[in-house]
């Protein structure tokens, strides 16, 4: 009766520790499933922050429950469940965007500025130097996806690309928008783990697995390119 007792115990704690990192993840995973349906990777309303939360967590207690007690380390293994499981669903669902894979897609974003990219060991995204002011580059009929107000707000305060006083113009945002969108799948996560996951950079080392400064460097990389098309 003592150990069932033990047992419901740790059971009921884990559950608690990961239900107070779900708080964190919820906005992550939510901003990644709108971009992805914006860029019409995955359809509309298909998919929900929810459902794919859940069966993150059902993989957290078939795995690790038992073998995890530190909440440090179960929030940090939850996100790294989220964001894996949200690539494999962008790379299936891929085909909604005009019948190319991910890979595809990938590929002609980074042909846009194969001079300032390269691939880590790990196959994540790097920037080497400083991106290209790239709002003029892009093709005429590339008509950029709005993220919604409170998202490019918090890019925005988070990265201090711009003074919070004063407003953007209709100009300026569109501008935002096509550098947000042209952002590589890989480096926009590191971005939302950031901004909307509120990850440090050591955090989204161990999520992504690599170097902190190779996260630091990426995020530095992206606040510039922001930087210099908005200001």
């Amino acid at each position: 009766m003592k150990e069932n007792s033990s047992i419901n115990k740790q059971h009921n704690e884990f559950g608690r520790k990961i239900l107070s990192s779900i708080a964190q993840v919820h906005p992550y995973v939510k901003h990644r499933l709108y971009t992805a349906e914006t860029r019409g990777i995955i359809p509309h309303n298909m998919y929900n922050s929810t459902g794919v939360i859940d069966d993150a967590i059902i993989d957290l207690y078939e795995k690790y429950e038992g073998k995890l007690d530190d909440d440090h380390e179960i929030k940090i293994k939850i996100f790294s469940i989220v964001s894996k499981r949200l690539s494999i669903l962008f790379k299936k669902e891929a085909f909604h965007k005009d019948t190319m894979s991910t890979s595809q897609i990938l590929d002609g974003e980074l042909k846009l500025l194969e001079e300032n990219m390269e691939m880590d060991v790990n196959d994540d995204l790097s920037m080497k130097e400083d991106l290209d002011d790239i709002s003029y580059n892009q093709p005429s009929d590339n008509k950029p996806e709005f993220l919604y107000i409170d998202a490019e707000k918090n890019i925005i305060n988070t990265l201090e690309i711009h003074d919070s006083r004063l407003s953007i113009s209709s100009d300026k945002r569109k501008t935002f928008n096509k550098v947000y969108n042209w952002l590589p799948l890989k480096t926009s996560n590191i971005l939302d783990l950031f901004v909307f996951g509120k990850l440090s950079y050591d955090e989204i080392a161990q999520v992504k697995d690599v170097n902190p400064l190779e996260i630091k460097k990426t995020l530095q990389a992206v606040g510039k390119t922001f930087r210099k098309n908005l200001n």
